[in-house]
């Protein structure tokens, strides 16, 4: 075989390889691009593909919330705006006199934090009985919250 030809085959045969990773990188990409789509336009999703379990908050609905995010004390006041069967826990890692929270409970819990760090606050979560998260949301608007609490089944019903 001639090197020109070797070298025409090796080149086509890399260049094929590449295409190939490319395809697979693009469509890991926009997978997970729709799938973040869908939660922030839904402002809801079920937590399958996320297993974080929060030992100590066992059927709680908490907030995950960070003090230079300025959506997070967006999410706080339209959670402390809506009536809910038990106390919700805001769970932060600063101090609690940080946040206007009244309806709620703050935690500070260095632990659970860190189990829920490598999301974007705000972050909701519905917490089962078993200590793992059931759902959750990323509010970006204060109606999200309501939304998703209604989705959830958790919004307190006024009789009318």
């Amino acid at each position: 075989m001639q090197p020109w030809l070797a070298a025409v085959i090796v080149t086509w045969v890399a260049m094929l390889v590449l295409y190939f990773g490319l395809a697979a990188t693009l469509r890991k990409v926009n997978v997970l691009t729709a799938e973040l789509a869908a939660i922030r336009a839904g402002g809801t999703a079920k937590a399958g593909g996320i297993r974080i379990t929060l030992p100590g908050y066992e059927g709680r609905l908490v907030l995950v919330a960070d003090g230079s995010c300025p959506t997070c004390h967006v999410a706080v006041k339209a959670l402390n705006e809506v009536g809910m069967h038990a106390k919700p826990v805001l769970l932060t890692y600063e101090p609690s006199a940080e946040w206007e929270a009244d309806a709620l409970e703050v935690r500070v819990d260095s632990q659970a934090w860190r189990a829920v760090a490598h999301l974007s606050p705000p972050v909701l979560l519905s917490v089962d009985s078993s200590g793992h998260v059931a759902h959750l949301a990323l509010p970006t608007h204060p109606d999200d919250i309501t939304r998703s609490l209604a989705a959830w089944g958790l919004l307190e019903r006024n009789p009318t």
